[in-house]
């Protein structure tokens, strides 16, 4: 992506269609997968020019929150989408936006092996919800975005680790970020298991009324 992009509907069905089959070949979207009960929202223009930076917490009095990312269910892509946020984060693709929202996703729905859980505590240095950041060295964090909170610090490794089907990339050498890829990946398998298959169906994401 560039440093910000329009995106169409079709764009973002191929997006979201993409790494819901990625999340599939994870063992993610399995029929009772809690993930499945989420939708991908693609809103329109005009919005607030804070909606694309992701800071549009305001709900309208018809339709949708708009704005970008994950909230209780749906995840929101606007119509306009900067690849490069306030922190100077490089989503590289509209694909990796979506990876990195489906992660929040799954933090909602699965509390107990995400926001209420130990060891994600002892892999990425605070709660999910702690909401400041973390120190630790550059090499720690996958992204500047990553090294801002927690929260953010777990979707963009997710992010990763879906992209790359779980295998880390030899440049991820810093224990900190073995720990952290090691978390998601017990996470991964914890919600997979009983086997992977594809979805049977190609949801496509919704428009707002």
């Amino acid at each position: 992506m560039r440093k910000g992009e329009f995106v169409t509907l079709k764009q973002l069905d191929a997006a979201a269609v993409a790494v819901q089959n990625e999340l599939a070949r994870l063992g993610l979207w399995e029929d009772t997968s809690r993930l499945r009960r989420t939708d991908v929202i693609w809103c329109r223009l005009p919005q607030p020019y804070a909606a694309a930076l992701g800071f549009c917490f305001d709900a309208p009095t018809s339709g949708p929150l708009r704005w970008l990312g994950y909230h209780v269910g749906n995840i929101y892509i606007p119509q306009w989408v900067l690849s490069q946020g306030p922190w100077g984060q490089d989503r590289g693709s509209l694909r990796d936006v979506v990876r990195h929202e489906y992660a929040h996703a799954l933090a909602w729905h699965y509390p107990a092996l995400i926001r209420r859980s130990r060891p994600f505590v002892a892999a990425f240095g605070g709660g999910y919800d702690h909401g400041q950041p973390i120190p630790g060295p550059k090499a720690a964090f996958v992204s500047e975005y990553a090294s801002t909170q927690p929260a953010e610090d777990f979707a963009e490794t997710f992010m990763l680790y879906v992209r790359h089907r779980g295998r880390r990339p030899a440049r991820l050498r810093n224990a900190q970020l073995r720990r952290k890829w090691a978390f998601i990946r017990t996470v991964v398998q914890t919600i997979a298991r009983g086997g992977v298959r594809l979805p049977a169906g190609r949801p496509r994401p919704a428009t707002p009324p």
